[in-house]
């Protein structure tokens, strides 16, 4: 082989490589692209489906009644009007204490009667104080944080005993308090020695242990076991004769109570509410990560009687927070949620019970 043949031959190689190269690189390039497209039209159809579950829950809330503890749904659609069914499953349920449901596509959901949770804005009453304590903050600090709390809601400058006011504030180069209610239950860290307070995984369990409503009770019925066991200052594993009875028939009196659980509730026996509120919450999350949508809505049925109000609800307050771990979902019983069957822990219907069917779609 001659030089110049020699040449020819290792330029031809040169070159097979480089087209080699890039051949690799267009195709790395492609598949990349190719990958974050089919990633991007994931979390569109995720995002489509988390608001389509949310705009439906809207519409069953706004078209069934409830029992004392769920939304009862039923074959024959009827506005819903306030009233509390006594123990009605109809052709089914949705539970309101905060259980998880599947939603549409890769979408869960769950609704949480308010009267369910505890106040974030009430810090005279004890509850908010044995939330605080059950997730593990020292009762010293609990202490002195509620004065300050009041201060921060009230809505005006006079300092309470052991409170903190907009001079305070300042002089640890901080804004000065709202003097309204907190927004959500994430603006308790503006509050002036609440800043480190709790870790991340506290505040997690706060936000869902309670709301920015003023409740005007609290409902046994549909409370999270881990709200139960800090208002009645108990641990979760011993409230299964309570959490059993509640399964069986809704409590409603305030001795019952304290029968099943041995512990006396440090909330007046008017404050027992027998039946779940128009205030309720709605979360909505992609089932493999991402952020949960909550959104606090109040109902209200006589609405088309009341302009300027335009639709059966209002939203009263919406935010995210971060996923929580992965639960076992729920079948929602109604083909609108791609459900079927009847909810597991409810009442079975008679065999020949026709399914859950809605006539209408959410607006």
């Amino acid at each position: 082989m001659t030089k110049r043949e020699g040449f020819i031959l290792a330029a031809t190689l040169w070159a097979l490589v480089a087209l080699t190269v890039i051949a690799a690189y267009i195709d790395g390039v492609t598949r990349t692209n190719v990958d974050n497209a089919h990633r991007a039209k994931r979390m569109l159809q995720a995002e489509l489906d988390r608001r389509g579950t949310e705009a439906t829950l809207l519409y069953l809330l706004a078209t069934n009644r409830m029992n004392r503890r769920s939304l009862v749904l039923e074959t024959e659609q009827r506005p819903n009007t306030g009233t509390v069914m006594l123990d009605d499953t109809g052709d089914g349920v949705l539970r309101l204490g905060g259980e998880a449901y599947q939603g549409l596509g890769e979408v869960a959901f769950s609704l949480q009667d308010e009267l369910g949770l505890v106040s974030v804005n009430a810090p005279t009453y004890p509850q908010l104080s044995q939330v605080l304590t059950s997730i593990g903050v020292p009762r010293g600090d609990v202490a002195a944080l509620m004065p300050r709390l009041s201060d921060y809601i009230d809505v005006d400058g006079d300092l309470i005993l052991d409170g903190a006011e907009a001079y305070d504030y300042a002089r640890t180069d901080r804004p000065p308090p709202a003097n309204f209610f907190l927004a959500t239950p994430m603006e308790l860290n503006r509050v002036l020695g609440a800043e480190n307070l709790l870790d991340r995984a506290q505040r997690q369990r706060l936000r869902a242990m309670t709301t920015p409503r003023l409740v005007s009770g609290l409902n046994f019925n549909t409370m999270p076991p881990e709200v139960a066991a800090a208002v009645l200052e108990t641990e979760i594993d011993d409230l299964d004769a309570f959490l059993a009875a509640r399964e069986e028939a809704p409590l409603t009196d305030f001795d019952r109570i304290l029968e099943l659980t041995g512990r006396a509730a440090d909330i007046p026996s008017e404050r027992v509410a027998p039946a779940p509120s128009i205030a309720l919450r709605v979360s909505t999350w992609w089932q493999h990560g991402g952020p949960r949508t909550v959104v606090g809505i109040t109902l209200s049925p006589a609405a088309r009687y009341q302009p300027p109000v335009s639709a059966p609800w209002r939203k009263e307050y919406r935010y995210s927070e971060p996923s929580r771990p992965a639960t076992a979902l729920r079948q929602a019983p109604t083909p609108l949620l791609g459900g079927q069957a009847e909810d597991q822990d409810a009442t079975a219907a008679p065999p020949n019970a026709p399914n859950q069917r809605t006539p209408g779609r959410p607006g």
